[in-house]
């Protein structure tokens, strides 16, 4: 196989696991490593240089070694559009690991669609990437199903009414609207609903507004930062309420910023499972190379991406984006990764089950 290389503008790291190797495979990382999704970038790049590492220690891609190529898009939209076309038009790279938060993946999915780019993701869930194209694919599941389980667990705990808050970003608007749809639909009523802005380090106007409804829960769909600092400023309100939560704020970082504040919350996350071998031979290698680390929000996922895309790249016998997409579709079937079956439908997503957290002792754990 062919040389296929791209410049290091940005973070370039290269994995050599033969002096033997023909060549170099390269495919393109739109990462938030600076910026308020910073927190979470670091355990992205992290997990997915684990992966690269393994696939080369194996042999490669027919011999040839991976290579990530690592740009910092700030945690915006606009940096994320200006990665991708670096990596598209001056890296010449055709498979590029899509960005984190909804938003910014949206801002960018129409840059591969058009240019006929490989873009998968390992976190962004908003319902409407599903409309992005045939080139574009994601290991994590749609919000359409998270909806669905937030609103089955308020049900569950017998809320009727609750109020509902939710980052101001294309994942919360879409998360909130399939919530409120099936929530709805089952009986359940919104007394209040309030769209609260990222980045903020005062959110006690929002509070107070919670506050003169008296509810007993309030449902709230967002980020750790923003997640941790509304709840820290309800608790110092008196605001006692039981708060339901999503996926993006499980997070031990959540607990750390927040405190006691987060005890008792509970929230939905895709679940998997944890007695795999594949999740365990995960969390060894994890271990042996990030020791005393804990894994982060979402590492699995960007994990099991690159070992799909590397399968796929392998089948393909080439880098060519038409034959990788076909691969990727082929590959994935049936493929059992550390978050489950990775089987990609004619969309490009991924199917899931959802399971409950919550905060005991502060310590994240399965409600049960």
């Amino acid at each position: 196989m062919g040389r296929i290389t791209g410049s290091a503008i940005g973070i370039l790291f290269v994995f050599w696991a033969s002096a033997v190797f023909a060549g170099t495979i390269s495919v393109g990382a739109v990462t938030p490593l600076t910026g308020k999704l910073a927190v979470y970038g670091e355990g992205f790049q992290q997990a997915m240089l684990l992966a690269a590492e393994e696939i080369n220690a194996a042999g490669g891609i027919n011999g040839d070694t991976l290579e990530i190529v690592f740009e910092d898009n700030n945690s915006t939209s606009k940096g994320s559009v200006s990665a991708i076309r670096k990596l598209i038009t001056i890296d010449k790279l055709s498979v590029v690991f899509g960005p984190a938060a909804s938003s910014n993946f949206l801002a960018i999915c129409p840059i591969a669609q058009k240019n006929k780019t490989i873009l998968i993701g390992a976190e962004s869930a908003a319902a409407d990437i599903t409309k992005c194209g045939s080139y574009v694919f994601r290991v994590f599941p749609s919000d359409l199903l998270q909806g669905i389980g937030v609103s089955e667990l308020t049900t569950a705990l017998g809320y009727k009414e609750v109020v509902l808050t939710y980052v101001n970003n294309d994942w919360g608007v879409g998360l909130a609207e399939v919530f409120k749809e099936k929530f709805t639909a089952s009986g359940g009523k919104i007394i209040d609903e309030l769209a609260h802005a990222e980045g903020k380090t005062d959110y006690r106007s929002e509070i107070f507004r919670i506050k003169r409804h008296n509810p007993k829960a309030v449902v709230n769909l967002t980020y750790i930062k923003e997640g941790a600092t509304i709840l820290k400023q309800a608790y110092e309100t008196g605001l006692d309420v039981q708060w339901l939560m999503g996926s993006a704020a499980k997070s031990p970082k959540l607990v750390t910023l927040a405190g006691k504040a987060t005890e008792g919350i509970i929230g939905t996350y895709p679940t998997f499972s944890q007695d795999s071998p594949v999740l365990q031979a995960f969390k060894a290698a994890w271990e042996k190379k990030y020791p005393g680390k804990k894994t982060p929000i979402f590492g699995e996922y960007n994990y099991d991406m690159v070992k799909l895309a590397a399968l796929a790249l392998k089948d393909a016998g080439s880098a060519d984006a038409d034959g990788v997409k076909a691969s990727l579709m082929k590959v994935s079937q049936g493929y059992m990764g550390t978050t489950g079956d990775k089987s990609f439908d004619e969309k490009g997503d991924v199917g899931a089950t959802y399971g409950r957290w919550t905060v005991k002792d502060g310590a994240i754990t399965d409600y049960r």
